[in-house]
């Protein structure tokens, strides 16, 4: 397979980062690939990135607003390399994923309300064999509509968040869905699985500040005073684990953002002193104070609220609590209420 060339110049507001800071930021929106902080580093340290005509293989290398990069990758090498490092130590072949009208939580002619599972990226990545959300559906629909069926990619969940996303089916309704996200006119709630230190958990709170990448932590966000974009968050307490006055322990949070940066919710925690459990980049715990393991970011999309982009009529998007989520609630002692149990059926 040849070697797919990418060109990046880098913008005012990234002059002086690393260089794998730069590329953790850009190269993913412009090769179209979802990339981990550890490829990036892997394709400079090979030799595959070029900063103004010269090739470069130290990451922590500054660049300067203005600079070419230019990025050589090999797909089928890093999905080679990638799958091998997959597989369980049993030497068994990684999870294929298939997608099933089971998943789907809504459909009509314009949209579709899809459930994603964690661990499964939304966009494709640096490995073109690798499954994700898109591609799935895109293989789900021509299967089941014809070689012609359409999707359209409007948002997107972080890799290991499960729950809601919407997509569309006609070209018609792109303008439409696209304004509810640009224009914050759909409601998204999530909930969280949190660890709390010694303080009380509020009942409720907002979050209101700004967010920019942070230019020494590489694919990560901060809060900063100035010269990030505003993100606010409204938090709420659905449940606290049973604990000693004092002492640390777990809750429950539900949260509705209304504006949609990157990884917002999980900034807003963790600054907050509650870290999302299995969040090992924004200091969650990846074990429970009983010594399990925590599978992932847990962290779920339960719902989607927004006017149909075609027939303006309200309507929601419900997906359940996934195994693994449930399985930590129970783990932590904590319980969901039902009053914000996920159903299954959309209603509108």
């Amino acid at each position: 397979m040849a070697l797919k060339k990418t060109s990046i110049l880098i913008p005012k507001e990234l002059d002086g980062v690393r260089l794998d800071q730069a590329l953790a930021d850009l190269l993913p929106k412009a090769s179209g690939m979802e990339l981990s902080k550890g490829k990036i580093r892997k394709l400079i340290v090979a030799g595959a990135v070029y900063l103004n005509t010269g090739r470069v293989r130290i990451a922590s290398k500054t660049v300067r607003a203005g600079a070419r990069i230019e990025v050589y990758i090999d797909p089928a090498k890093l999905h080679s390399e990638s799958e091998a490092r997959e597989r369980t130590p049993d030497g068994s072949r990684p999870k294929e994923w298939k997608l099933t009208e089971r998943d789907l939580l809504f459909e009509d002619e314009w949209i579709m309300g899809v459930n994603k599972p964690a661990g499964l990226p939304t966009q494709p990545t640096l490995d073109e064999a690798r499954a994700n959300l898109f591609a799935l559906l895109k293989k789900f629909r021509q299967a089941r509509d014809g070689a012609d069926a359409y999707v359209g990619l409007h948002h997107r969940l972080d890799r290991d968040t499960s729950g809601v996303m919407l997509f569309t089916k006609a070209k018609i309704a792109n303008a439409g869905v696209g304004r509810l996200f640009s224009d914050h006119l759909a409601e998204k709630t999530y909930v969280a699985i949190v660890s709390v230190g010694k303080g009380a958990v509020a009942d409720e709170w907002t979050v209101d500040d700004f967010l920019a990448r942070d230019k020494v932590k590489a694919g990560q966000m901060k809060v900063v005073k100035s010269g990030g974009d505003r993100a606010v968050t409204h938090f709420k307490r659905l449940a606290e684990s049973s604990r000693i006055p004092g002492q640390p322990g777990y809750a429950l949070i539900l949260a509705k953002p209304k504006t949609g940066r990157m990884h917002q919710i999980r900034v807003h925690l963790a600054t907050a002193g509650m870290p999302i459990v299995g969040d090992r980049t924004y200091g969650g715990e990846m074990k429970t104070s009983g010594g399990t393991s925590i599978p992932r970011v847990m962290l779920h999309a339960g719902s989607l609220t927004f006017p149909h982009p075609i027939t303006k009529l309200q309507i929601t998007f419900e997906a359940p609590l996934p195994s693994d989520f449930s399985t930590c609630l129970r783990h932590l002692g904590l319980e969901i209420p039902s009053s914000v149990a996920f159903e299954k059926e959309p209603r509108s």
